[in-house]
């Protein structure tokens, strides 16, 4: 049944170059392939084969006017059949079809229609179909039968690669010569396409693809978008003025089809990624190495023209003249950090599980793709620290960047021989780009902060010499800088991972590495006539700088409670792994280390408790209150033969005001901060405290708690029953 609209409709669509606007035709399109009777294969024929859509060069607004009319109109299709079964009578209703029944009848009807047509309109429509299947499947919970239109779909896919893809590949110029002009646009519009529905077919259907070339098509795409990483480079060395200028050429990257389907497109490549590992992982294995090669150039030719440049001074300006252009910036660069993440952290999810047989000739191995992230994230490290870095904890952040971080460290953690590689790789860089931007640029202190983090977590791993020559010179300098909180802090990270690696390995018992091994000096307890290794040997200098770092402004009463509980924990590790007949010297010499911290941080307590308290300032007085609760928390880190002359200077804090400037009875009760040490102590000796130790501790606080609880004080003490047998509990029991 035709009416002078369809009629009219038909007109345009055999005029190539009709004047009614396209969003008029894509209406009236969906309208009539909605409404037609009694089915709308015609149309559907008439339209896939017009020559207003299939004349050449294909654009992007023509297709994307097809692919939304017959997405409109599985819509309008919907409600005029539920409009026609809510209208028809009862006895009607019983020898009809329902709404899903003519739902699917017509997408049938439609799909025979569009068979024929070129690749490239056949995916339009066929996806335009399957989008507003699937938004009837999300929204009315109406579940229809799609097969043959995936089917459709993978077809139109396959065709549009094998036409259009030549220019974009590493076909001789010669074949080319054969191809339609503007083959390598037609080929990005069917990418455009494709991420549009390819994402809603079942993924076993896309195995009868080829992947690879699919992959590499997208990263193309995906690379295309950004051009190349090169929209900043005009504008790396220009005045504010010149950036202002720049703005029409970033607008036109924002503004291009490519821009607006990116995240439709780097969600499609990380899908093929993903199935192509997991169908065939040798080949995934390269497709994804290649995919990420491929974005690395990307981030590095941004981080050149960013780095130091008056370009990045100009942004950061808050200038209302170029507050528009900056926001675009940060807009594009978000994007493309958005678009790295999605790509990497489904590659490095799929490769975990390649198993390692597939590792054989130029298959490159996880590590290597683990590198590759790696490095394009300190590249991207000053777009990164937008979100507050990759170990921020203050809000969620942004958890996608974490995982893919944390992923590929672990993965990375698996290769020795890559983790060092990596770890000297970064030191150089960052020293490169510090004579280029300056100790204080946030740039620099982003890229910083992100290579001491990585360097942290890949401690347990690392040579002794690359720790040595590497990772802890680029420490040490911001120690105790704490201008930049995020650099301040992973730099103390650094230092307390080495000497926990330190413990963790006396802790193992690994002794029977030789002296002269470059990882002895870091990873074993052995001693050899050069001395103490390089860690121990750290263990008074970090101990001086905890105390100087314990002011106001640096760091955190828990964080050096942690740091100073983990360094004594190092240092009293060699006496602990090697107490035994025989060792006896070895042994006292490794308390006298531990000791040493002790004493460091008891000589800086009563330093600042000399005179009476009232002469104390406040500031003295919340570091003096700080230190001690940094010696409460050192207590379950020492060994027994240390913890009598330690619990006596606890009792001393506890049982005097001030620390030991007087000799006035403290009412606990009377003040916050006593209560505090007072809950501090006894969390620490019921928590914390080894089995070794706990009679000793246990023993102790009986004989003192009266001394220490004020009137109405009351501690959970069944906690530390707990931690002994029922005869050491009777025999307590009976001395009270």
């Amino acid at each position: 049944m035709s009416s002078p609209g369809y009629a009219n409709l038909l007109a345009h669509l055999h005029n190539p170059s009709t004047s009614l606007p396209l969003p008029t035709i894509q209406s009236a399109l969906a309208h009539h392939l909605a409404k037609l009777s009694p089915l709308p294969t015609p149309l559907a024929a008439s339209t896939v084969s017009s020559p207003f859509f299939s004349v050449h060069p294909f654009s992007h607004p023509k297709l994307q006017a097809l692919f939304t009319a017959f997405r409109h109109a599985t819509h309008l299709k919907y409600r005029h059949s539920k409009d026609a079964e809510k209208n028809q009578s009862a006895v009607g209703t019983v020898f009809s079809r329902g709404t899903a029944a003519r739902v699917k009848q017509w997408t049938g009807a439609v799909l025979k229609g569009i068979k024929g047509g070129q690749p490239i309109l056949r995916l339009a429509c066929c996806g335009g179909l399957l989008a507003g299947l699937e938004d009837l499947k999300n929204a009315e919970r109406l579940e229809i039968g799609r097969s043959q239109l995936e089917d459709e779909i993978v077809i139109s896919i396959a065709e549009s690669m094998d036409i259009y893809s030549h220019a974009a590949s590493s076909t001789g110029e010669w074949e080319a010569e054969f191809q339609p002009k503007g083959d390598v646009d037609t080929m990005t519009l069917a990418m455009i396409l494709a991420s549009q529905c390819l994402t809603l077919v079942v993924p076993s259907k896309l195995k009868a693809l080829p992947l690879s070339i699919l992959a590499d098509l997208l990263i193309f795409t995906v690379t295309s978008a950004f051009a190349s990483g090169t929209f900043l480079s005009t504008a790396s060395s220009s005045s504010k003025q010149a950036v202002i200028s720049f703005s029409p050429t970033l607008r036109a990257i924002n503004e291009s089809p490519l821009m607006e389907f990116i995240a439709s497109t780097s969600k499609l490549t990380a899908q093929t990624l993903t199935i192509l590992c997991e169908s065939r992982p040798a080949e995934g294995m390269v497709a994804a190495a290649a995919a990420l090669e491929a974005l690395r150039p990307l981030s590095k030719s941004l981080e050149s023209d960013w780095i130091g440049s008056s370009l990045a001074k100009v942004v950061r300006s808050d200038d209302a003249d170029t507050h528009e252009e900056a926001t675009l910036v940060w807009k594009t660069l978000k994007t493309l950090l958005f678009a790295n993440i999605m790509i990497a952290d489904a590659a490095l999810s799929a490769v975990i599980f390649v198993p390692p047989s597939a590792y054989s000739g130029a298959v490159p191995v996880p590590s290597a793709l683990a590198l590759t992230v790696l490095h394009t994230l300190c590249d991207l490290s000053f777009v990164v620290s937008q979100f507050g870095g990759v170990t921020t904890t203050a809000s969620p952040g942004f958890m996608e960047l974490k995982k893919t971080f944390y992923l590929a460290l672990d993965i990375l953690a698996k290769s020795e021989e890559e983790s060092n590689r990596f770890v000297r790789e970064l030191c150089l860089s960052v020293r490169e780009w510090h004579g280029r931007s300056g100790d204080r640029d946030p740039d620099f202190q982003a890229k910083m902060a992100y290579a001491l983090t990585c360097i942290e977590q890949l401690v347990p791993v690392l040579s002794g010499d690359c720790i040595q020559s590497y990772a802890l010179p680029l420490a040490l300098p911001y120690l105790s800088d704490a201008s930049n909180r995020e650099t301040y802090e992973s730099s103390h990270s650094v230092v307390l991972a080495i000497f926990a690696s330190h413990a963790d390995h006396h802790a193992a018992g690994q002794e029977n590495v030789s002296p002269s091994d470059s990882d002895a000096d870091a990873r074993t307890p052995t001693r050899g006539p050069q001395g103490p290794r390089f860690t121990e040997r750290m263990v008074p200098f970090y101990a001086r700088c905890l105390i100087e770092n314990s002011v106001d402004g640096r760091l955190s009463t828990p964080q050096l409670r942690l740091a100073f509980a983990s360094l004594v924990r190092s240092a009293s590790a060699s006496a602990h792994s090697s107490n035994s007949a025989g060792d006896l010297a070895l042994a006292d010499e490794g308390y006298t280390l531990a000791w040493y911290c002790v004493d460091t941080l008891l000589d800086a307590i009563h330093a600042l408790s000399v005179g009476s308290d009232s002469s104390l300032e406040n500031s003295n007085d919340e570091r003096l209150h700080r230190l001690h609760l940094t010696l409460i928390s050192v207590v379950p880190t020492l060994p027994l033969k240390l913890l009598p002359r330690v619990l006596e200077e606890v009792k001393t804090i506890l049982t005097t005001r001030g620390g030991g400037g007087g000799d006035v009875q403290l009412d606990v009760s009377s003040g916050a901060k006593a209560k505090e040490l007072v809950d501090a102590t006894f969390v620490e000796i019921s928590e914390r405290v080894g089995d070794r130790e706990k009679e000793l501790v246990m023993r102790w606080w009986y004989d003192n708690r009266i001394l220490f609880q004020g009137p109405g004080d009351r501690v959970d003490e069944g906690r530390l029953r707990a931690g002994i047998s029922q005869a050491d509990n009777e025999q307590l029991q009976s001395r009270l």
